[in-house]
């Protein structure tokens, strides 16, 4: 987080400060849904007492920098080159838990997938050309598991959604522009199919 910016973690009252020991304290609820996403902005300038210090002499010059829409991890998107999610982490990021920039990335590119199952080493190849992108597509496999692929469905028939959950991960191949020729996208879907024989030894059908 930069310097002079503040994550809200925690707010209580001082209730009992008994010699030698941990004051007594008691959380103050209605700060709760505050904690870990109020990001206050403050230049307090005394850098020797960086962790303990009197908040109330600061409070006048105290900025609200941002609410977070989840709590605040440290981590970022790190690029369309870097993204590989188990399917977990995929729902967190789809429901706001975490990473909330994560999804909005997704919705601004078309592109080509892969999902891996990785207890069997098979791989799906698929595309995603819709008006949100990647985002619109892999939520697809969150609400259905099978995103509506014949031998998915196969699998998810016998093995149920619980398998999806357990050995699925996402991976973006190549990403392109919301504008992008969903033609040229199939034309590439279908290449990375050859590259990895799919069809034969995976879960594409054609």
């Amino acid at each position: 987080m930069p310097e002079d910016e503040w994550l809200l973690i925690s707010a209580a009252q001082i209730i009992d400060t008994p010699a030698n020991d941990w004051a007594d304290v008691q959380v103050l609820d209605r700060f709760v849904p505050l904690f870990g996403r109020l990001i206050i902005k403050c230049k307090k300038g005394n850098t020797f007492s960086r962790y303990v210090f009197n908040l109330s002499k600061y409070l006048d010059q105290a900025i609200v920098r941002e609410v977070l829409p989840c709590v605040y991890s440290g981590e970022k998107f790190e690029g369309y080159d870097r993204v590989h999610l188990p399917y977990h982490r995929l729902s967190d990021i789809f429901n706001g838990r975490i990473l909330p920039t994560y999804y909005e990335a997704l919705k601004k590119i078309t592109g080509v997938y892969c999902l891996t199952d990785t207890h069997t080493g098979k791989l799906y190849i698929g595309s995603a050309t819709g008006e949100e992108g990647v985002a619109q597509r892999w939520g697809n496999y969150l609400d259905s598991k099978h995103g509506g692929n014949k031998k998915l469905i196969e699998l998810y028939k016998q093995k149920g959604a619980e398998y999806f959950e357990k050995y699925f991960t996402y991976t973006l191949l190549e990403y392109f522009g919301l504008s992008y020729d969903p033609v040229k996208i199939i034309e590439r879907e279908q290449y990375w199919k050859r590259c990895f024989d799919t069809i034969k030894n995976g879960y594409n059908d054609n």
